[in-house]
């Protein structure tokens, strides 16, 4: 179990799991800064659980920035209290682990604030941007900084997700081989359905990335009056990861202007229907065997 919720939910398992729909806490950024009745960060999971219906949140660090440790105990015993816990800690700034010393050796120290904060949070998941890995030779230094990572990672029990952020790592492959180079059960991938829309085929990317995958940010932009999401297909990307036995956690995150509130419950309540009209589909050839 992790925060009340099954780890089968969470990690990767076979086709029929159902996905994790969880909520990016960086869509409900403007409630707590506003200036009337602002949210407060510790109410945050409350809010998530009881008002949006979501089951799980994921934090940007930016978000964390001024808070104290009784901050971060105070939002994880609230987050357990409702059922909806923290499960990734996603930092804001780039890293650059290929760099020169200086620089990787402040990313190695970053790293390692961050697994202690998502360990205090109980969050299993830390996800972050690489930075200037642009050759094969940056590429090897990266790999070998994010080894030195996990080796102090693994003692708070916190996996590292890497996102495309440009050079190399902005295409798929790279970004796997990058994974596999690590090797080990705490690296993965953290795509993203608007980076893989950006990419010029969507579906390519996706089925690229997802089975490296233990997590996925799933971008909500708004919705056309007749109800379908702009510039992608969310049912589509859905359609891809059933495909390829993507079971893993979808972080909504608004990436549109103003209140995302009505974007958000609209897009969780699309993930779910297009969940359920596939699922339907994949058990039929077992009901026509059983009659």
């Amino acid at each position: 179990m992790i925060g009340g919720i099954p780890a089968r939910a969470i990690f990767g398992v076979p086709m029929q799991a159902q996905m994790l729909i969880a909520l990016s806490a960086g869509s409900l950024k403007g409630m707590l800064t506003r200036a009337k009745a602002p949210l407060a960060l510790a109410d945050l999971p409350v809010h998530a659980r009881e008002q949006l219906d979501f089951r799980g949140i994921n934090l940007p660090t930016d978000m964390l920035a001024g808070r104290t440790l009784a901050d971060l105990d105070r939002l994880r015993d609230r987050a357990d209290r409702v059922a909806c816990p923290v499960l990734m800690l996603v930092e804001t700034e780039g890293m650059d682990l290929a760099g020169a010393d200086a620089r990787q050796t402040a990313a190695l120290d970053r790293l390692r604030k961050l697994a202690t904060a998502a360990n205090r949070l109980g969050a299993p998941f830390v996800g972050v941007r690489l930075l200037g890995v642009d050759s094969p030779e940056r590429m090897e230094r990266a790999a070998k900084g994010i080894r030195a990572a996990l080796g102090e990672m693994d003692r708070w029990e916190v996996n590292l997700l890497l996102q495309p952020s440009g050079g190399l790592l902005e295409r798929g492959e790279p970004l796997v081989d990058l994974v596999k180079k690590v090797g080990g059960f705490r690296i993965g991938a953290l795509p993203s359905f608007m980076h893989a829309h950006e990419s010029g085929d969507l579906r390519d990317m996706l089925r690229r990335l997802a089975p490296y995958a233990q997590a996925m940010i799933a971008q909500v932009k708004g919705f056309t009056a007749a109800g379908k999401h702009m510039d992608w297909s969310l049912e589509q990307c859905i359609e891809v990861l059933r495909a390829v036995g993507y079971g893993n956690m979808l972080s909504l995150e608004y990436v549109g202007k103003g209140d995302g509130t009505k974007s958000l419950e609209q897009a969780r309540d699309a993930l779910q229907e297009a969940l359920k009209a596939i699922e339907a589909l994949e058990a039929e050839p077992e009901e026509e065997e059983a009659a």
